[in-house]
């Protein structure tokens, strides 16, 4: 494959705006009649390909410093939720082993594995809680196994512990799959400007590849990636010590099924991330999925992806796909879960957080637990919607160079989300 189309390929979309204009020096160097080179072209691009990485990269290390201080408070929650004993009202369901699937109470019984010499509650007070909690879930065992699971299900799903660790988990590996990113974008254009500088030599017969490059890597050290790498291995650290501390879930909670609703309109990373960490709820996924007319109804603008490319881009998170034909998706989603795992509780909705209030919510909370996931800052279908589908080249150039909201939609020197027509708003 010719190294243009693996930049192209291997670029996101929305990056493509910062990349090496490695296509146009290519033409530049076979621009005149006579087949010689456009040396001023070259190098005007040439020039103009390195304030753009450059400004990519320190927007994206800027980002990347602040946001790291967020994963570390989040690692921070994580840490003091473990390390609380729960009360009773809030109840850990970490604490489920302490009452035998027989049916024993298990008074007096100590998990040490959650006793920490940093709580100020003393052994004998956590055994006599714990003792305490088993007679409460022996008590709502008697009602029935099926209602004690379901109550520990969403119990746990509230539970400080469980939430502090999901939205730790997540945020991690999101960064740090966004760091791989980084990473690779830049390692992908330093071999574009090796490349087309050697392509210079050969057409012209000079010989200044060697002194560009080393020009190039002194006044862009960041194409190697040292500092991200070095970020992204405290990353991995901290996800390690995360992964440490998940809470011990309830019986048969990684058996259920997970249900969840969206567009996926233009299926980016964002979209992926939020799939991806639909299995800390369950291991079967089940995705509803809007068709073109109700996407147009409910947004008010045609997709860019119709119903069977959205459908294709999903299908390899998740497990089952159903298709939802009206604004309302409630009925589809009651056609879509058996009353047998209402019954059983092995069902829960999960979505990512930029819609708390979702349509059929009520309906939805009132027969399983519902979850949220942070959702991947500056990344938005509204952004690379922006970037390649707005009116006029001012806007798009806008659009990609701009700053973000935490919602991934671009905004202006004032925080207004720019515009795709004169008239349209891209939130719209």
């Amino acid at each position: 494959m010719k190294f243009g189309r693996t930049l192209r390929e291997k670029t996101l979309k929305e990056w493509r705006f910062y990349s090496v204009d490695y296509k146009l020096m290519k033409k530049a160097l076979k621009a005149n009649a006579d087949g010689g080179a456009n040396e001023e072209e070259f190098f005007r691009l040439y020039d103009e390909s390195q304030v753009k990485i450059a400004k990519f990269y320190q927007d994206k290390e800027n980002w990347a410093i602040g946001y790291m201080q967020t994963l570390e408070q989040r690692v921070e929650d994580l840490r003091e939720s473990a390390t609380s004993p729960p009360s009773p009202s809030t109840s850990c369901s970490s604490l489920s082993s302490s009452t035998s699937l027989d049916g024993d109470i298990g008074i007096g019984k100590l998990d040490m594995d959650i006793v920490s010499t940093n709580s100020p509650t003393s052994a004998i007070e956590f055994g006599l809680q714990q003792g305490l909690e088993g007679l409460e879930k022996h008590e709502r065992r008697e009602s029935g196994p099926n209602e004690w699971l379901k109550e520990e299900y969403r119990r746990m799903g509230k539970s400080k512990h469980f939430q502090a660790f999901i939205y730790a988990k997540k945020s991690l590996t999101t960064f740090e799959r966004e760091l791989e990113l980084v990473i690779e974008f830049l390692n992908l254009n330093e071999t574009a400007f090796f490349k087309i500088l050697k392509k210079f030599d050969k057409r012209t017969g000079s010989s200044i590849r060697e002194e560009k490059v080393a020009e190039l890597l002194e006044k862009h050290a960041f194409l190697k990636g040292d500092k991200l790498t070095e970020l992204k291995e405290s990353v991995s650290e901290l996800i390690d010590e995360v992964n440490s501390l998940k809470p011990r879930l309830p019986e048969g909670w990684e058996n259920r099924k997970v249900y969840t609703i969206g567009c996926f309109d233009l299926f980016h990373r964002g979209h992926q991330n939020v799939l991806l960490s639909l299995r800390e709820f369950g291991y079967f996924i089940v995705a509803g999925i809007h068709d073109d007319e109700s996407y147009f109804k409910l947004k008010n603008k045609y997709t860019i992806d119709n119903l069977e490319t959205r459908m294709q881009n999903v299908k390899p998170y998740v497990d089952q796909l159903f298709v939802i034909a009206s604004t309302d998706p409630l009925n589809y989603v009651k056609c879509m879960v058996s009353d047998q795992d209402i019954e059983t509780g092995s069902c829960c909705y999960a979505r990512g957080d930029d819609m708390l209030n979702f349509p059929g919510r009520e309906w939805i909370e009132s027969v399983m637990p519902v979850h949220f996931v942070p959702r991947t800052e500056a990344c938005s279908s509204t952004l690379i919607r922006t970037i390649y589908h707005a009116e006029n080249d001012e806007i798009r150039h806008k659009a990609a160079f701009a700053k973000t909201r935490y919602d991934g939609k671009p905004i202006d020197e004032n925080g207004n989300v720019l515009k795709l027509t004169a008239g349209v708003s891209a939130s719209s």
